[in-house]
């Protein structure tokens, strides 16, 4: 078997030894035991010290998602939730962290744990440990609290640490254990529903026409078509405005001024108006509503409360005062029960819809049809941070300084290349500008920003694309966002060796590990030229193999894409790791010692990923006829990206641009040497060789593009 068989094969067997000692890091090796909350395979205890024994909870429409927990002498202690019982909160991998979460009566978290989760950087990168200590941070806390996770400068805020090197997994894991305690805690009726998101209505003196109510989307809408009924018409089954008229210029607009002012007069705290319009061949009031009966046509739910209304909530409205507005057959407003309707979240109005189905002399079809609406903030305004904005939203606006910071860095390096003349102008220039660019990437992007690119997102990529586009997903990390939309612009225009070369920060630690190397007089060392044209095919089946493990389970693809030692770089001290982990991070940091980039150039998948479009970069290096039959770019090109007939080979090319500074410098580039020495002596003799002369200037010629590459 050929010696890069053999390589192939180990690295091969690295990467399964890679996976193996994470398999079980995962807090429940079956995944299906943390579907459903069972407190005897779960332990709800753990979370709820003191309880003894666990019953289920009885709510109005049969069990509820919850246990109540009972000590030896049979009082209640408290209650347990399985966090996928009641939100859904995706983490970095798309899939939600399942939680266990315990609540006291008196509303203050009694304990969390994770009882399953297939975050990538926890599975493969930063200990579990560090997760744990996370969750058990929110033991003792107010379910009620404010909560942000970083730096706040909200005085009313409690703060909790980030997990360093996952901090969309930290934002998850606060909304998932903060909103399952509430509404665990609402459920059973020990924290206000209201309490949980403060705000205020918007004051405002002037009235909303109709048109303004629309377009600022003060309005809900529901419409049901005959189709839907499987019935037939134009005219619609059932066609539903509705809104929260609280503030003024919603509320003067859809009940006039001196029922607006009357309603809030007798409103009383925790209580909210409701209006309800309706037109259509159907009612939403129901044609069995009588005086003293509840409305089973409308109500609304939000979250895990459901709304229903009696008679004694409603008042009819004959008309829609609003300027502009549509005619409508009924009107209504509600006011609903205290503490039932929270203005600062997303509720549904539901319409139950009834057919007669002509199977019998009272059988009837039910179909439920449901609208949401979200007050906007033109009415109002949340106090405190927004429970329903996306983690990717929040994440941005806590990275804002690192995201300007890192923007601002990979413009000015995508500035030296659109600048290339003036930077490949001096091989001393270019020299110490490449050494400060390695030196910032490493320092800066890597160990302070941590913004260390990864197959790990390519695998996504391709998992989104195959099953479901999530850009959620890929925005949930600003840093690495901007980083990929870099990489893909100089990709294009480039080829990756900007990336590679100049950005990436294992990238240039390896360079600088080289640079070291020779100062110490280290022996260099590197592959026989046979060996090394076909060892660097390596790095092309590794990317095949993580992406072929992926789509077949992606966690398992997770943990083999270890063979980057990306994460225990930049992510967690190498030393505080398995030792097989930090020996394999070990054995390439001292192989880059001796060897130019081991890592990037045999083994990095990332870098494979990104060679494969550099084929069809659109700007290289600058070459001259003479390159042909020229070796001095050859002898000083470290990744021997340059070829025996002198052209470069785009996918190996690190973009170092010393041989386009060559190609400047008339102290180096033999064809501009004699050329200058030609017309030197033309000045001290007055005699030139014209032929000689000729002949230099076709060697000095800029070759087309195409043999470039």
């Amino acid at each position: 078997m050929a010696l890069w068989k053999y390589a192939a094969l180990l690295v091969a067997s690295c990467l399964l030894l890679l996976a193996r000692p994470t398999l079980a890091q995962a807090p429940t090796a079956d995944p299906s035991a943390a579907r459903e909350l069972d407190c005897a395979a779960l332990d709800c205890a753990s979370v709820l010290p003191g309880a003894a024994r666990f019953e289920r909870v009885e709510g109005s429409g049969g069990a509820a998602p919850f246990r109540v927990g009972y000590d030896a002498q049979g009082d209640i202690v408290g209650w347990v939730a399985l966090s996928t019982d009641v939100v859904d909160i995706k983490a970095y991998s798309g899939k939600p962290l399942v939680t266990l979460v315990g609540l006291t009566p008196d509303g203050v978290i009694a304990g969390a744990r994770v009882v399953h989760h297939s975050e990538p950087i926890l599975l493969v990168g930063i200990p579990e440990r560090a997760l744990t200590e996370f969750v058990d941070s929110y033991r003792g806390r107010s379910a009620s609290e404010k909560v942000v996770v970083g730096h706040s400068t909200d005085p009313d805020a409690v703060t909790v640490d980030v997990i360093s090197g996952a901090t969309v997994t930290a934002l998850a894991q606060n909304r998932t254990v903060l909103e399952t305690a509430r509404a665990l805690g609402v459920a059973v009726g020990v924290i206000e529903a209201a309490a949980s998101v403060p705000g205020h209505f918007v004051q405002r003196d002037d009235v909303w026409t109709w048109q303004q109510l629309v377009a600022e989307r003060a309005l809900g809408h529901l419409k049901v078509s005959q189709a839907d009924m499987g019935s037939q018409g134009d005219e619609p089954f059932i066609e539903l405005y509705f809104a929260i008229a609280d503030a003024p210029h919603v509320g003067k607009a859809l009940l006039g001024e001196e029922q607006y002012a009357w309603q809030m007069q007798r409103l009383e705290a925790g209580q909210h108006l409701l209006v309800v319009l309706g037109r259509g061949t159907s009612s939403f009031k129901g044609s069995g509503f009588v005086r003293g009966g509840i409305f089973d046509r409308v109500r609304v739910e939000q979250g895990l409360r459901s709304i229903l209304f009696r008679d004694t909530d409603y008042e009819n409205l004959a008309r829609t005062p609003a300027e502009g507005a549509p005619e409508f057959a009924e009107g209504a407003l509600f006011v609903t029960p205290k503490g039932q309707l929270d203005p600062g979240r997303t509720f549904d109005l539901v319409f139950l819809g009834s057919r007669y189905n002509k199977k019998g002399g009272f059988s009837r079809d039910f179909n439920a049809f449901r609208g949401s609406l979200r007050v906007p903030k033109s009415v109002y305004v949340l106090d405190g941070p927004d429970p329903e904005q996306a983690i990717w939203r929040q994440a941005w606006v806590n990275n804002r300084v690192k995201v300007v910071g890192l923007g601002a860095y990979l413009l000015v390096i995508a500035g030296l290349f659109v600048g290339r003349r003036w930077l490949t102008g001096t091989m001393r220039r270019l020299q110490r500008l490449h050494t400060l660019a390695l030196v910032t990437s490493f320092a800066f992007l890597g160990l302070y920003l941590h913004a260390q690119p990864s197959v790990t997102q390519l695998l996504t990529l391709v998992g989104s694309i195959i099953d479901e586009m999530r850009w959620g997903l890929f925005l949930s990390e600003p840093l690495l966002f901007v980083s990929w939309i870099f990489i893909a612009a100089v990709t294009l225009i480039w080829g990756r060796g900007v990336f590679c070369g100049w950005v990436c920060p294992y990238g240039a630690m390896s360079e600088l590990l080289f640079r070291v190397g020779r100062l110490l007089k280290l022996p260099e060392l590197e592959l026989p030229e046979w060996l090394h044209l076909r060892a660097r095919y390596v790095r092309y089946g590794v990317l095949a193999l993580l992406v072929g493990t992926f789509l077949y389970s992606s966690e398992l693809g997770e943990r083999l894409a270890e063979i980057e030692p990306f994460k225990s770089t930049f992510f967690v001290a190498p030393w505080t790791r398995e030792l097989l982990f930090f020996g394999w991070w070990l054995a390439l940091a001292a192989a880059s010692l001796v060897t130019f980039r081991p890592f990037c150039r045999y083994l990095c998948p990332l870098g494979a990923a990104l060679a494969l479009p550099s084929s069809l970069r659109l700007s290289g290096p600058h070459r001259r006829n003479f390159c042909s039959s020229c070796t001095i770019c050859t002898r000083g090109c470290e990744p021997k990206a340059i070829r025996s007939d002198g052209t470069i080979d785009r996918r190996e090319c690190l973009s170092c641009m010393e041989c386009e500074a060559n190609y400047r410098d008339h102290e180096v580039c033999p064809p501009l040497v004699g050329i200058d020495r030609l017309l030197q002596k033309q000045r001290r003799h007055g005699t030139l060789n014209e032929e000689r002369l000729r002949k230099l200037e076709v060697d000095a010629q800029k070759v087309p593009h195409r043999w470039v590459d």
